[in-house]
């Protein structure tokens, strides 16, 4: 019934995509207990950017696919970032609610490629895995993102500024109607699962630890700690840091698949490769907090325009902002819509269906 199969290895997959959610939200709760919100924003700051900048070597540093996608390398960031610039005076809380949405569907596709690398690695599941896989993780999060004590709030302020208010029974329709809805998929799920051990096909378990300590983090912030930059500090936490070893792994073996000898490869297949990638790493993460260090209002959609725009609901019981939570929610934005360029480029450089990608993997 069981075939195991890792990403990297049974050591590094146990403390890197296992563990590592769990230690992540004991850092995250952590930060809250006894740093002021100021330097929580920083530590989401950097546990977020360093991962960035991995895509960027990731991207630009192969050059055979720097070929293959020299107008999407070239042209893409160029839009992001003047589009970005223009929302950001003229549209604010759409450019916060976009960049939000982007982030998790992007979390949400990396957990689901790593799924798919753990049933590639084990040869396990079936063709229709795959969907059925993609699917768990939209209901799993969708789910979450419904019914949540952190994000219902959002999206229930969101209508309300919007003239679209829902009454509390409404609202205790759609938390039944999405709780439904993934309970009955869950069945279905398990359903298909058997279904493959039924046909002689095998199940690889450390898949589903991972998928269950991914979600453990995800619902445990989102109910239990009461804090935007708590959830992002876990949740940035976990996926910066996988990030950035499967980009490394990923980056070098190219290279020396390649036989590639420039000066980057130079510097990441030698034996202190690892080390010069985190520094670097670090590097990038010190010079985007000096050119964005400033006050949170002075980039032009302050926290206090972001209270005034989300008032008290009386009718559902839900305050207004306060200053906390207008920062924590302000700080959480900035931090990700810098970081758009990023999701773009992972939307097509990690696709597991391309060969060249596959093989590197």
């Amino acid at each position: 019934m069981w075939r195991t199969g890792y990403i990297l290895n049974r050591t590094a997959d146990a403390v890197w995509f296992l563990a590592l959610p769990y230690a992540a939200i004991a850092f995250a709760l952590a930060c809250n207990q006894w740093l002021p919100a100021v330097a929580v924003a920083s530590v989401t700051l950097w546990v977020t950017i360093p991962h960035h900048f991995a895509t960027w070597v990731r991207a630009y540093g192969l050059s055979d696919d720097r070929r293959r996608w020299l107008g999407r390398l070239t042209l893409g960031p160029i839009l992001i970032f003047a589009t970005s610039l223009i929302a950001a005076s003229y549209a604010p809380i759409t450019l916060i609610l976009l960049s939000i949405l982007w982030d998790k569907q992007h979390v949400l596709m990396q957990q689901h490629g790593f799924a798919r690398i753990y049933d590639y690695k084990a040869q396990t599941g079936s063709k229709a895995t795959a969907k059925f896989d993609l699917a768990l993780n939209v209901i799993l999060f969708g789910n979450l993102f419904l019914t949540s004590p952190f994000f219902t709030p959002l999206w229930l302020r969101e209508l309300y500024r919007l003239h679209l208010p829902l009454s509390a029974s409404a609202v205790q329709t759609i938390h039944a109607v999405s709780w439904l809805v993934t309970g009955t998929y869950l069945v279905i799920y398990l359903l298909h699962l058997l279904w493959i051990v039924h046909r002689g096909q095998r199940l690889n378990p450390v898949k589903y630890l991972f998928l269950a300590s991914s979600y453990f983090l995800w619902y445990f912030t989102a109910w239990h700690a009461g804090s935007a930059l708590v959830y992002a500090i876990a949740g940035q936490l976990m996926h910066g840091i996988q990030y950035l070893v499967i980009a490394y792994i990923y980056t070098r073996r190219r290279m020396q698949q390649a036989g590639d000898h420039g000066p980057l490869a130079s510097l990441l297949t030698w034996r202190g490769g690892a080390t010069v990638f985190l520094t670097a790493g670090a590097f990038y993460a010190v010079v985007y907090q000096l050119v964005i260090g400033q006050s949170l209002a002075e980039f032009g959609f302050g926290v206090v325009t972001l209270q005034e725009a989300y008032p008290a609901i009386p009718h559902l019981n839900i305050g207004g902002l306060t200053g906390a939570t207008a920062y924590d929610l302000f700080a959480t934005a900035v931090i990700n819509s810098a970081a758009m360029t990023h999701y773009y480029l992972d939307s097509f450089i990690w696709k597991v269906s391309d060969a060249k990608t596959r093989e590197g993997l």
